[in-house]
């Protein structure tokens, strides 16, 4: 054992004893705050003792022998443990009888009074009001002649356990450490320049980046999207289904040179995007068939206001990891209500997914296998921030004549959370994330989290949306999978992921700027179809690394498909276009192939491979008949001109479904369908049945029900 240790052990007797003097109290500090090695042993003793406290109580009322024993075997594993820290060899051996209990007792006691001291004077602070996140910056030395505070315990800050590190030369004082792959964005960040941020600049750097990486693949992109294909592409990657035909021929026939931007600047604030970003966030924060039964379509609207006022993404994650109160009144609610089951595992493991691009799930039994950085410890620290929430019944779903209403409150209550290590070991942590750990029982744990969150310089919350973002305009992320950020997963384009997160953040998480950017870029412009040799380069779909030198074709998700089918049959009818969005018909068409399962994270599947003829049979067949041969017989109710009816007719279905113009292939089917039938029918009932047979084809086409 080193001398440093050795005094470290004295000092805390002392502080034990109530006999610390000034400047030996002056000396612990200076101890702690010199060096990590110390403070870990310090932690880790504290952590081995209070999880003697916790076996005590767990073993009361049991005989005195077992008791011993047990704490014999806790007092020996701290005693070892701290030799191993400190570099020593000396261990404890086991040793018998009842002075054990009695060393026992008083290393409980010392835990007790050393986690109070090492909260007190090392990281004492003046009272700062509702506030409880430690400040990014080497914690200041208190003055000898600070008054004393009763309440000082009311007002501490969250232990900032990296902040007491030496500086390193290559980081600014109070900066967490980024991993490889993230350290540019501290490096280049442009926060320091007070300029406004400019949109046309930000597109132009990631343009930059895109074709640095095409040039260092040695990969040509694919040629300019043509009108048709990219309007129906953006339709359906902000709006969540296909445009409507005046909207698609409007667009197309538009002359003006910059009606790509007015478009994008139209629809990243228009409803409809507000309302699918919507669907989307419900189906990933409580799943599409919703089985812990929370109030679906009060999260909706809680979602739909926050994206119509294009409100701050991070304050929102914030107001959905901190909500309180019922769930009819409050929609954000809904979200943890959904995962506080399983000591609320479930809403560790999502929030982290879903908000931090971090799968923890396994971490939770023992260490990520792949992921160095993500250890069992860590999953229960970020726990501890839930334990508080407790959800109570407010009215029965007899009592609402629909779906029960809860409450969700925090606690309040103080303390340490235990589980249980691979080793069958009870362990003791404190709510800790990003090296800041929350002491207060003032305020709620959730909310310290959120303004941690918020101050994180490695901008996790940012830097997940960012991922989510760009997947939903490209189908691919910067990572795959794009909710498991880390060092052990690295970013294909690290440098533009980087820099796309740090603008992100300095917008002040302005997502309606974020999709723009996006939107806007010469990737996103491009084709999908592209040079063979190229393709096979730039493939991610065969497990390459995407390289976004054209537009992968993916299929559309259930929703895309049941709205699409809708606008279209509508649009070809000259019907109105209404929202779906909330209708039972729907949500039981949705939930039909979706299945629910009793995982970590309340996980579900989706077992959709966008066939539309499994669509169109089950979206009830006579009904959807039905509306097919109406809209046939809208399409030709005006024709006249025989000669002209074939080309019209045919060119209303195409732009309708698939927004472009009929192929001359199209054409020829089309007219050879239409001159069958006339044989045997009036030419006006003959048009009418080719009509419906070519939306039938249309509709039932890959073309139709995929995202090209």
């Amino acid at each position: 054992m080193t001398a440093e240790n050795e005094e470290i052990f004295f000092l805390a007797s002392l502080w034990c004893d109530a006999t610390l003097s000034d400047i030996q109290k002056d000396r612990l500090q200076s101890l702690l705050r010199s060096d990590a090695q110390l403070r870990r042993v310090f932690i880790e003793l504290v952590q081995l003792h209070g999880q003697l406290n916790w076996d005590a109580g767990m073993l009361a009322g049991s005989s005195i022998p077992l008791r011993e024993r047990m704490a014999e075997r806790a007092a020996v594993e701290a005693a070892n443990s701290a030799a191993r820290a400190s570099g020593s060899g000396n261990t404890v051996r086991k040793s018998s009888g009842r002075p054990a209990l009695l060393t026992t007792l008083r290393w409980s006691a010392l835990a007790a009074i050393a986690l109070l001291a090492i909260t007190v004077v090392v990281f004492r602070r003046p009272p700062v009001g509702e506030s409880q996140v430690a400040e990014q910056r080497p914690p200041v030395q208190p003055e000898n002649n600070e008054p004393k505070d009763d309440t000082a315990t009311e007002s501490i800050r969250p232990i900032q356990l990296n902040g007491l590190a030496k500086n390193d030369s290559a980081t600014r004082p109070g900066d967490v450490p980024l991993p490889p792959d993230q350290r540019s964005v501290a490096q280049e960040s442009p926060a320091e320049d007070n300029t406004e941020l400019d949109d046309d600049a930000v597109i132009a750097g990631i343009d930059k980046m895109i074709s640095t990486s095409w040039d260092e693949n040695r990969v040509a992109p694919a040629a300019v999207a043509d009108d048709h294909e990219w309007v129906r592409r953006t339709y359906l990657s902000l709006t969540g289904r296909i445009p409507t035909l005046e909207e698609a021929t409007g667009y197309t026939e538009s002359p003006e040179r910059d009606k790509r931007s007015k478009l994008i600047r139209s629809l990243v604030s228009d409803p409809r995007t507000a309302e699918n970003l919507s669907v989307v966030w419900t189906n990933l924060l409580i799943g599409r068939s919703n089985p812990r039964q929370v109030d679906e379509e009060s999260l909706y609207r809680f979602l739909y206001d926050r994206f119509t006022s294009n409100h701050s993404w991070m304050d929102t994650v914030g107001e959905l990891i901190a909500a309180e109160g019922r769930s009819d009144e409050n929609g954000a609610t809904n979200f943890l209500l959904a995962h506080l089951n399983d000591q609320a595992t479930p809403a560790t493991a999502v929030t982290a997914r879903l908000f931090l691009g971090r799968q923890v799930h396994c971490t939770q039994c023992h260490d990520h296998p792949f992921a160095k950085d993500r250890h069992q410890e860590e999953f229960w620290s970020l726990n501890a921030f839930f334990k508080q929430a407790s959800r109570e019944i407010v009215r029965t779903a007899k009592e609402a004549q629909g779906k029960a209403i809860w409450s969700l409150q925090d606690s309040g209550s103080p303390g340490m959370t235990f589980f249980e290590n691979r080793r069958g070991q009870q362990q003791a942590v404190m709510p800790e994330f990003a090296g800041h750990a929350v002491m207060t029982a003032v305020r709620s744990r959730r909310a310290e989290l959120v303004q941690i969150l918020a101050a994180d310089n490695e901008h996790q919350v940012a830097r997940a949306m960012v991922n989510r973002t760009w997947a939903m305009f490209f189908g691919y992320g910067f990572t795959n999978p794009i909710d498991d950020i880390g060092p052990h997963n690295p970013a294909s384009h690290p440098e533009l992921f980087n820099f796309l997160t740090q603008s992100f953040v300095e917008s002040n998480y302005d997502l309606n700027r974020l999709m723009y950017w996006i939107s806007m870029t010469q990737a996103f412009g491009l084709s999908s179809v592209q040079d063979e040799k190229f393709a096979a380069i730039d493939d991610p779909q065969e497990g390459g690394v995407p390289l976004f030198s054209r537009a992968y074709p993916r299929p559309m998700g259930p929703e895309q498909v049941y709205d699409s089918i809708r606008i279209a049959i509508r649009s070809v009818s000259n019907k109105p276009i209404d929202s779906s969005v909330g209708t039972v018909h729907r949500r039981e068409w949705v939930e039909q192939f979706v299945r629910s399962y009793g995982t970590d994270e309340n996980d579900e599947s989706l077992a959709f491979d966008s066939n539309i003829a499994q669509a169109l049979l089950l979206m009830n067949g006579n009904d959807l008949q039905t509306s097919i041969t109406a809209a046939s017989n809208e399409v030709t109710r005006s024709l006249t001109d025989e000669s002209g009816a074939v080309m019209e007719s045919l060119r209303r279905l195409a732009m309708a479904t698939l927004n472009r113009e009929p192929t001359e292939k199209e054409e020829r089917v089309f007219r050879n369908r239409y001159r069958s039938l006339i044989r045997n029918l009036p030419p006006a009932d003959a048009m009418k049945t080719a009509t419906e047979d070519m939306l039938w084809a249309y509709l039932n086409s890959s073309e139709f029900s995929s995202l090209h």
